[in-house]
């Protein structure tokens, strides 16, 4: 196979409302210039900074632990916050518009090079990372500008771009994938971008799967809006190839040079985060302070039992009468770095925080999409009969593959942590415990559909506690289906049916916005895919 052996460091400034990205942090220095001088930008080094942009952006534990984990109850905050959204809802849009520069002049050199026809799976995996993006960001902001968005290197028309609708960008994003499952190919004369391509090291089965993967995702996310274009995608996805259940995709520190999936400072200082009442009765069958009513194999690697060693969840809508936390302030902080030295934690916290290994820990992948997720969506499409004739046996099937393989994951991944070592998991759960699991009544795949549908949901959620945001898009698109308790007005995540956009917006795209919002923009605002 063909490969691109020389780059060029490059830096690509642009005096616009945009600012091309380069490589982002963790993903080594192939873009960064050491002396600000400028290069001519490139195929290879700006793939590298469109894969880069596909890790959390700096800021974002804040914005999960107070605002998406409260919305979708994945975990609970035992005191406000002391953030604004304002001051985190710039976060994925500004990471997202320097990418989608970058790939729009990735696109341009692509094709006026001579080379053009030889670089097709190059298009394809960026496209494939594009979509992804863009899909991510949509389901976060609504309406965004995308037509004309990114291109303000073309030229001044470009520097207030039009806002276009969701429904339009989801199909948009949908029929790129689709491209990229149609062209990627295994031909030798295809160019190969060598150790540039960081995310998949230019597998192209595992490009194919992934693409075809996230279509699936996102025409059941939209599937209630739009059934016929949905169904479609639906039927074709299933008939072509897609992730295997052990298949966990996304970005691995053991895989990446210099990458770190560091989050521990997203739990410390002003994240007041513990287990919540939601997620505890989700995965115990009673409030046995013991643990005795656990009966989810995972309860144990995503939490951990208070000071005094009692399973106690904050509730999810606390009352007058609630009893305070102690804080996260040391001597008191489950989550300081310190317990790797001593486990014990010196001062007393009253609430089941969640496990210090999971936190601490920085090689855990962040996951763009797992085997488990796809089978969760296959085990909703069989159930509801979404673009296939409906077949209770199959989605009973890929229902009981979903929990098995997510089960599987978090074990392998706790037992393969080298700072694990207090109550480490084994490498894999036995048989008797996993049948036990399977076979509880909370889990056991009902005779009947509708019963059948919220257990699929609630599994899928519990499955996605470590994609905060996939979890999110799964509780609004079901219309809170998944395990739910109603929020105090007070609470953060109270009505949160989307992020608002930026004050960059307002100042530099005044009037598209205003078309968009009419003047008044909220959380609270349900996007197209909810309403």
């Amino acid at each position: 196979m063909k490969n691109i052996q020389k780059i060029k460091l490059f830096a690509l400034i642009i005096s616009s409302v945009f600012i091309l990205s380069s490589c982002e942090k963790d993903f080594g220095d192939i873009n960064k210039s050491w002396d600000a001088k400028v290069y001519d930008p490139n195929i290879p080094a700006l793939f590298n900074s469109i894969a880069a942009s596909t890790a959390a952006p700096n800021g974002t534990g804040n914005l999960l632990t107070a605002w998406i984990y409260q919305n979708s109850q994945l975990a609970a905050m035992y005191a406000a916050t002391g953030f604004r959204m304002d001051n985190f809802s710039a976060l994925y849009w500004n990471n997202y518009y320097g990418s989608l520069a970058n790939f729009r002049k990735l696109e341009e050199l692509i094709d006026t090079d001579k080379n053009a026809a030889n670089m097709t799976n190059v298009k394809a995996m960026a496209k494939t990372l594009m979509a992804y993006n863009t899909l991510k960001t949509t389901f976060m902001y609504g309406d965004m500008p995308y037509s004309e968005g990114g291109k303000a290197f073309t030229g001044a028309q470009f520097f207030r771009p039009k806002y276009d609708s969701q429904a339009e960008i989801v199909k948009a994003a949908l029929t790129d994938l689709k491209w990229a499952v149609d062209n990627l190919s295994t031909n030798a004369s295809q160019v190969n971008l060598g150790a540039k391509e960081t995310i998949f090291a230019n597998d192209v089965t595992t490009w194919l799967k992934f693409a075809n993967s996230l279509r699936l995702r996102y025409a059941v996310n939209i599937q209630r809006k739009d059934a016929a274009f949905a169904n479609s995608v639906i039927s074709e996805a299933l008939a072509k190839p897609l992730l295997s259940p052990s298949d966990n995709l996304g970005l691995y520190p053991s895989k990446i040079l210099n990458y770190q999936n560091d989050r521990g400072g997203w739990y410390r200082g002003n994240s007041y985060v513990r287990m919540g009442s939601t997620m505890w009765s989700a995965m115990a069958s009673n409030e046995n302070s013991d643990g005795s009513g656990i009966y989810d194999l995972r309860c144990k690697i995503f939490f951990e039992p208070n000071r005094a060693g009692k399973w106690a969840p904050f509730p999810q809508a606390p009352s007058n009468s609630t009893p305070t936390e102690i804080g996260n302030s040391v001597p008191n902080d489950p989550y300081d770095e310190s317990r790797l030295k001593d486990y014990a934690v010196a001062g007393n916290y009253n609430y089941s925080p969640l496990n210090f290994y999971y936190i601490v820990d920085r090689t855990i992948p962040q996951l763009f999409i797992s085997g488990s997720e796809v089978s969760f969506l296959k085990a909703e499409i069989y159930n509801k009969g979404l673009g296939v004739a409906a077949d209770q046996a199959k989605a009973k099937s890929f229902y009981v593959e979903g929990i098995t393989e997510s089960v599987k994951f978090w074990h392998k991944t706790a037992n393969g942590s080298s700072v694990w070592v207090v109550n480490k998991p084994s490498i894999e759960p036995t048989k008797e415990d996993l049948d036990k699991m399977l076979n509880n009544a909370a889990i056991s795949y009902s005779a009947s559909p509708a019963t059948a549908i919220n257990q699929i949901y609630k599994q899928h959620w519990i499955a996605l506690f470590h994609q905060p945001f996939e979890a999110w898009d799964l509780t609004r698109r079901t219309n809170y289906a998944t395990p739910n308790t109603p929020l105090l007005p007070t609470s953060p995540g109270f009505n949160m049916h989307k992020m608002i956009y930026p004050q960059s917006e307002i100042d530099g795209n005044f009037t598209n916005w205003k078309s968009i919002t009419g003047g008044t923009d909220t959380q609270s605002m349900k996007p197209w895919f909810m309403n």
